[in-house]
């Protein structure tokens, strides 16, 4: 268990929900590759994995220690899987009697013909799935673990109770016998068997591209990629990373058409090129690379050679040309410091829209350009988050765009530690980089809604309380709301707030807190999460709320800082 699954599982249980997508992003492919093993189903593979991690995201909270995630995962794909089986009466037929000569020839002659039917890669998995079959119980199950489930020789050797020796010799007496059907393999599952001696038959010479790279820095930047290469397209775009060396530079790129992410990699460039290739080939590859051995990579332009030491893998490329091109920021970027961007959008991102089927220009950040300011605002029709930094100095005459919500998120994760950030704008583009990354989004396409006309010009009353103690007791009165449709009830009078759940039950558990200061009075009714997203991203050690009428909304803005305001609707009591 890594210590990032306990990070990701304390953020999701805290209410982050970013938390949860990458740790699905991060399983989801295991928990697949098992329930088809199962299941022998693709589609429905799919769909128990669906499932699985909406099992997951709902008992999370039960599990009791957290190191022992995986294993608790697969034992809920494991249940999910023995229940469909059950219920359409399947079962599966042993192999052990059958020639392993009819099973392969059989199963290829299935593939040729179907070659281009809309099931043949189910078909070819079946045939790997038949050559495992040949395989002793034991070198089965580790390289099932191994490869289909991408676990690393360590969670192996933990899950199995052995020792990492012994599984990595079960790995090698498996490879050996399925070295006959490597071919077959490879083109089934995008696996490629490596070797225990180096090829003879690799490209000798013939290369466009030699590069040498460090294993930790190639895979920092697959993973930094992985979320936006879509695993679900075939693509030479979307499903696939560009290779690029020019100069003393390394680079490699993803894009899902609307964003796009250049990555520097350390290396030494020994022949300039570019190649693309799979991502998802050279993700298993690299990934269980070990760590303190150099990766020599060579590429022609349609093939790639991945060697280090006693290991060779051959994975099949396309020319750069099939890939669209990134842009680099210029010289006329503007610099914003880190921090403040980091800042302005945790305090909006939040508002933004995840409603697809709304209007697009919801999902997303809009920016408003000031001479003195940048104001960025986040709204889904039920609030309106508004921050303010240093005003963005960017070339051309915009007033204004809208960055996606997906962006967003990838901004945030990209620039996480960034001291400074350029950024530059490129007619339909925004392109935001510092010396590692440079990421490349287009702009939302629509106007956005005129917020402006929804501030009053003056409010009938105003009270100023103290934040921790204002939203622990929304915290404490929200659990007994409706979970259907949560309600609190807000009193506010001149010396206190009441806080209390709208229920019809006669007992009602009812917080009492005192305000600074107070003007006006109001009895109103809230979202509590509305609220409680708002108030967490105020910093300050009180706020303020303004308000009019039971129907109007009310405003939050932190005591002693400008450019920060938050707008909630009410609900009817």
């Amino acid at each position: 268990m890594r210590n990032d699954d306990i990070v990701l599982i304390q953020r999701i249980l805290a209410g982050d929900a970013i938390a949860f997508e990458h740790l699905v992003r991060k399983y989801q492919k295991q928990v697949h590759a098992r329930a088809w093993r199962k299941i022998r189903d693709f589609h429905i593979a799919e769909d128990i994995t669906q499932e699985t991690f909406l099992q997951v995201y709902q008992k999370l909270e039960t599990l009791e220690d957290p190191t022992r995630f995986p294993r608790w995962l697969y034992v809920i794909t494991d249940r999910l899987c023995i229940a469909w089986l059950r219920k359409n009466h399947r079962h599966i037929e042993p192999l052990e009697g059958t020639d392993s000569t009819e099973v392969a020839t059989e199963a290829y002659s299935r593939y040729i013909a179907e070659e281009y039917a809309k099931t043949f890669a189910d078909a070819r998995r079946d045939l790997v799935e038949k050559l495992l079959a040949k395989l002793k119980e034991g070198n089965r199950t580790v390289i099932t673990f191994h490869y289909l489930e991408g676990m690393t020789y360590a969670e192996i050797s933990r899950l199995l109770g052995v020792s990492e020796n012994t599984i990595k010799s079960r790995l090698r007496r498996a490879r050996q016998q399925l070295k006959k059907y490597e071919f077959m393999i490879q083109e089934a599952l995008d696996l490629t068997i490596e070797g225990e001696h180096r090829s003879q038959n690799h490209l000798n010479g013939g290369f466009g591209m030699k590069l040498t790279l460090e294993r930790d820095e190639f895979w920092h930047s697959l993973q930094v990629l992985q979320s936006i290469v879509s695993g679900q397209d075939t693509s030479p775009i979307t499903a696939n990373v560009l290779i690029h060396a020019e100069g003393s530079t390394i680079e490699c790129m993803a894009t899902d058409t609307e964003i796009g992410i250049r990555m520097k990699v350390e290396g030494t460039v020994k022949e300039e090129g570019a190649i693309v290739v799979s991502f998802q080939k050279l993700e298993d590859i690299i990934k269980t690379w070990p760590a303190e051995k150099a990766i020599d990579f060579a590429a022609t332009s349609d093939r790639v050679e991945i060697t280090g030491q006693e290991d060779v893998y051959k994975i099949i490329g396309l020319p750069n040309k099939e890939f669209p091109e990134l842009l680099s920021v210029g010289e006329e970027a503007f610099t914003i410091n880190g921090e403040s961007l980091r800042s302005v959008l945790y305090k909006t991102e939040f508002a933004a829209s995840r409603e697809e089927n709304r209007r697009r220009f919801l999902n997303g950040l809009y920016f408003k350009l000031f001479e003195d300011r940048t104001e960025v605002v986040g709204c889904d029709g039920k609030q309106i988050a508004i921050a303010h930094c240093e005003p963005f100095r960017l070339a051309g005459e915009s007033n204004g765009f809208i960055i996606p919500l997906k962006a967003v998120r990838e901004i945030e994760r990209n620039f996480a530690s960034s001291p400074e950030v350029k950024i530059s704008l490129v007619e339909d583009e925004i392109l935001f980089a510092d010396d590692h990354a440079t990421l490349t989004t287009r702009l939302v396409d629509g106007e956005y809604p005129k917020y402006e006309k929804l501030f009053p010009e003056s409010f009938k009353g105003r009270t100023v309380v103290p934040r921790e103690r204002f939203l622990d007791a929304i915290r404490r009165v929200s659990p007994l709301t409706n979970p259907e449709n949560p309600t609190i009830c807000m009193e506010i009078d001149a010396q206190q707030i009441r806080i209390s759940p709208e229920t019809t039950e006669p007992d009602i558990k009812q917080e009492t807190l005192e305000v600074e200061s107070s003007t006006g009075s109001i009895r109103i009714g809230f979202d509590p999460r509305l609220l409680t997203d708002a108030i967490e991203r105020v910093e300050t050690e009180a706020l303020s709320l303004e308000f009019s009428g039971e129907l109007d909304p009310i405003f939050i803005k932190p005591m002693g800082e400008e450019g920060q305001v938050y707008f909630v609707m009410p609900k009817k009591l």
